[in-house]
């Protein structure tokens, strides 16, 4: 009886780790994204650099993005007057983690407002990521976008 207790007892201890570190994990994910939508509100490199793996692959709209075309399009969005204010929210409806590697579904909603006018547009996108997490930090290994069109 004794050692059944025991076993309950440390079946217990591991759940509630497990969930510890699951919780932690997907905060520390959430952030990652987060931080990494960045390189699209206020376009800067080390939003990708401090939150990507080197051969991250963006897939949206039938098009591959890698560190090349994300560095083309922060270069081509500092090049012009900044006339707008883009807010990012995301809706999670799944994240699995398994070891060092994770997968996130969420909804990515932009919020544009033009800066000179106040006029406001809403995108909307369904996003997946894969994340791989090495020397204890999450890196984005993929994302996939899908538009979704907005219903007036």
């Amino acid at each position: 009886m004794k050692n059944k207790i025991l076993t309950l007892g440390l079946l217990l201890f591991c759940q509630v780790a497990m969930a510890q570190n699951f919780k932690a994990d997907s905060v520390a994910i959430r952030a990652v994204l987060v931080d990494f939508f960045e390189v699209f509100t206020n376009p800067d490199m080390k939003h990708f650099d401090s939150n990507c793996a080197p051969a991250f692959e963006l897939l949206e709209n039938g098009e591959i993005w890698r560190k090349k075309e994300i560095e083309n399009y922060v270069t081509f969005m500092l090049s012009k007057e900044k006339t707008w204010v883009r807010t990012n929210t995301f809706e999670f409806s799944q994240c699995t983690i398994k070891g060092n590697f994770a997968w996130v579904n969420y909804f990515n909603t932009a919020t544009i407002t033009n800066a000179k006018d106040s006029s406001i547009k809403k995108i909307k996108w369904l996003e997946s990521i894969i994340l791989e997490k090495t020397n204890g930090k999450w890196l984005l290994l993929q994302m996939h976008s899908t538009p979704i069109k907005i219903k007036s």
